[in-house]
């Protein structure tokens, strides 16, 4: 059976960040691609943007001396979402890390819009990374409007197969 599209832009994905090809990895995010890290460490926090997640996916490379490498072990792929289990590796100041990782990615017009990573071991993830560097920085002053909840609950309905109509009509 042959990969469907969005598998192919993952695979995509990986290949850009591999050999370190911005260019690649703007061809299959979308500009306004959002990246959810977990934990508390210096790298921990949302990404907003592509050069902001590019950004981000440079500072794995560069603080680990460029020994970090994340392997695809298996993909689940459908029309708007897709799940990737990894195997995430590096070595930085003499320490080793070696954990698995899924990453919950959706799709919209054939870009990669978000990205939610879930570490297996949030807490070795953080102390392979840690030197004191604060997290990623949340903007304070964004606020969530309307638009911003009736978008997330439209998109949420429908990749839940309800209609958006549902949820917006309530009081």
């Amino acid at each position: 059976m042959a990969e469907g599209a969005n598998a192919l832009l993952i695979r995509q994905a990986y290949k850009g960040f591999d050999s370190g090809d911005p260019k690649l990895l703007g061809a299959v995010m979308a500009p306004t691609v959002l990246w959810h890290e977990p934990g508390h460490s210096c790298l921990g926090g949302d990404y907003q943007g592509l050069e902001a997640v590019v950004d981000f996916l440079g500072r794995l490379k560069a603080r680990s001396g460029d020994t970090y490498k994340a392997e695809i072990l298996d993909l689940f792929s459908g029309p708007e979402r897709a799940v990737v289990l990894e195997r995430e590796t590096a070595t930085r100041n003499g320490n080793a890390l070696d954990v698995i990782a899924a990453l919950d990615v959706e799709f919209h017009e054939g870009k990669i819009t978000e990205v939610t990573v879930y570490e297996s071991d949030t807490d070795q993830f953080d102390e392979f990374w840690e030197d004191g560097e604060q997290p990623a920085e949340v903007d304070e002053d964004y606020e969530i409007g309307w638009g911003d909840i009736e978008s997330e609950l439209y998109c949420s309905s429908r990749e839940a197969c309800f209609g958006a109509s549902a949820f917006l009509s309530l009081p």
